[in-house]
This record gives C-alpha cells, structure tokens and sequence, in this order.
C-alpha cells in the first residue's frame, strides 16, 4: 500500500503534473531525491532543448548527474559507412538511369553535326562544352561497338543495326540504360569541376573534335582516351558528390533521432 501511495503522488517537476495517458510516462533520470526526482519523458526532452545552458543537454541542472544514454539502432546504421556507401550508389544508380532517358530524349540533338550553340571566342558556353563531350563519349562508344542502344538511339550502335533480340533481359536491359547515363553525368561533373580553372575552351576543342570524327579501328586515339579519362573522374567526383550528399541527409536525420536517456534504478 505504501508503495502504492508513492507511486500515486509521483509528479513531473517540470510541468507537476502526475503519470497519464496524456503526459506520458514518468522516469527518473538522475539522483535527485523527493519531489523532484521524476520528471516526464517529453518534459525532459523540452527541458534539455530549450535551456540556456549546453551542460543542461547532458547533465541534471540539480545534482549533477550525466545523463545515461541508449543509442539507437537506427543511428547506428546510419552513421555505418557502408550503409551510407550502398545508399548513395542506389542514389547514384537511379540519377543515371534517368539520365539515359534524358539522353536518349535528345538523342537528335547529340548527333546533329550544326549545333554550335551560344560560345563565342572569348565566351565558352558550360552548356556546350557538356554537348559536345555527351555527343563525343556517345561516338566513341559506338566506334567501339560498345553502345548497344535501343529504339531511337540504335542508328548510334552502326549504320545497319541488326535487329536486337524480342525480349532482352532485364540485366541487358538494365546495363544498355546505365551506359547510355553514364555521359551526362561525368559530362556534368567535369563541367562543374572545370568552371573555376580556364580549361574549358581546350576540354571543348577536343570533345568536338573528337565529336565530329569516326575512329572505328584505330589503336591510336588519343582525343578519345583523354575524353573518357574526364568522364571516369566526373563519374568518379559524381559519386563522391552522392555520398557525401547522403551522409549530410543521414547526419540531419540524426538529430531528430535523439538519444534516448534510461532511468536510474
């Protein structure tokens, strides 16, 4: 009975009201003592967010005490570098196959052979040097029989396309649209990357020199070898983008995932 009686007049000593369904269970966090030994769950929360104080976050105002804390399992995953590793390549993964449509979408505009866009001889176009590197990589890949594309974009693969098999596979098909994604977005990157160094008017000159041109056969293409070098880093730094990406979102999730505080026994 008497214990009963104790656990009846057990108050927050923050908002002094008892254990109910409204105000959520009582605890006791620290080695306070009497009337102020048990506080609310979400009163404590408040308590530690708004307080003028920083130790008030980790330890009891009162008697010192440093909180005990439970971390999660979530943030354990979250904070995981290969959690966080395979959640940016399934990002990375979905931004290039979106992409492949995009580039499939103007698949006409990578081939037509007019466009020179709005450079100009003191002025290079970010816009057109990313066209002109998509449509060189895009050559590229077909001299080298490597572009197996489907629909509008298979006069790329060859000028007599055979005739693809009915119903590819999903892997097959998988692979073509990651291959066709791929050079929008190291095209992107190395872009981005080559905006705070002059390096975008020779990076153009090649990509449409190499653009304009079939090598089919040739052992010594060295336009194409520094075209695809670009694209393996600004596919590289696209990637590193990602994760860094999800590590930031993983890092401000973390702070609504807050520690929980066990009680003293």
């Amino acid at each position: 009975m008497a214990e009963q009686d104790q656990d009846q007049e057990k108050q927050c000593r923050i908002c002094f009201e008892g254990e109910d369904d409204s105000s959520g269970r009582l605890i006791r966090p620290c080695l306070c003592k009497g009337s102020i030994s048990h506080v609310h769950i979400a009163c404590l929360k408040k308590w530690r967010s708004s307080s003028f104080s920083n130790n008030s976050f980790y330890r009891c105002p009162q008697c010192h005490y440093r909180y005990h804390f439970a971390r999660t399992k979530a943030i354990g995953l979250a904070t995981n570098p290969i959690v966080v590793g395979m959640i940016s390549s399934f990002l990375f993964t979905i931004l290039v196959m979106c992409s492949s449509y995009v580039t499939t979408y103007f698949m006409d505009s990578f081939e037509d052979h007019s466009f020179y866009g709005s450079s100009y001889y003191f002025f290079i176009s970010p816009i057109d040097v990313g066209h002109d590197l998509i449509r060189a990589a895009l050559r590229i890949l077909r001299d080298q029989d490597a572009l197996p594309l489907e629909d509008s974009a298979a006069r790329l693969t060859r000028t007599n396309p055979a005739p693809f098999p009915s119903s590819p596979s999903f892997l097959k098909r998988f692979v073509r649209r990651f291959i066709i994604g791929l050079p929008m977005i190291g095209a992107g990157s190395v872009v981005h990357m080559l905006l705070s160094v002059p390096l975008l008017g020779p990076v153009h000159w090649i990509a449409r020199f190499r653009g304009n041109r079939s090598r089919r056969g040739s052992s010594t293409d060295i336009a194409a070898m520094i075209i695809l070098g670009l694209l393996v880093v600004g596919i590289a730094r696209a990637l590193y983008k990602a994760y860094k990406l999800t590590r930031k979102i993983s890092e401000r999730l973390l702070l609504y995932a807050e520690d929980v505080i066990l009680e003293v026994s």
